[in-house]
């Protein structure tokens, strides 16, 4: 009987050792599972992360494309103005040369201004140099200064004898 006993005895302890090995492995599996649902929640915090960088994603890319739109609807516009730009800076180079010949015709063509001499008897015709006796003066019609009454006053112009040139 004692032998007996004593191997209930030792039955015994190792069931209690059993059953403690049991506990640790419970409480193990416990917090396994606390674990695998705290990374379950994890898991599903990422994907609803993924799915809104998705979206962004997607809101960008539109946002991307329009941008991109614009940026060649801006270029198109800049071509077309720097042509336009071409065109009138060649009719501004025609003109200026147009300008150059006009002026130069007009200088040929200007009356040569009178010199430091004032006075009648010292004024000398620009095209043909004749002086005093040779100059007149007359009233130019075309130059009303104003009306004395219902007179009008005339402006006065210097006319050569020699030549006919008016000044």
């Amino acid at each position: 009987m004692n032998s007996e006993l004593e191997e209930a005895r030792k039955k015994l302890s190792d069931f209690k050792s059993a059953a403690s090995n049991i506990e640790k492995l419970n409480s193990e599996v416990y917090d396994l599972k606390k674990t695998v649902t705290l990374k379950d929640d994890e898991i599903k915090k990422l994907k609803l992360e993924v799915d809104n960088f998705k979206l962004n994603i997607a809101e960008l890319n539109k946002n991307n494309e329009e941008l991109k739109n614009n940026l060649a609807e801006k270029e198109s516009k800049i071509i077309e103005l720097s042509e336009s730009i071409e065109e009138k800076e060649k009719i501004i180079d025609h003109q200026k040369i147009n300008l150059e010949k006009v002026e130069t015709e007009l200088a040929a063509l200007k009356p040569a201004a009178p010199t430091e001499y004032t006075s009648e008897e010292r004024l000398i015709c620009p095209r043909c140099g004749a002086r005093g006796k040779d100059l007149k003066v007359e009233e130019d019609k075309s130059k009303v200064l104003g009306y004395v009454g219902h007179a009008p006053m005339y402006g006065k112009k210097n006319v050569c004898k020699k030549c006919s040139y008016e000044f």
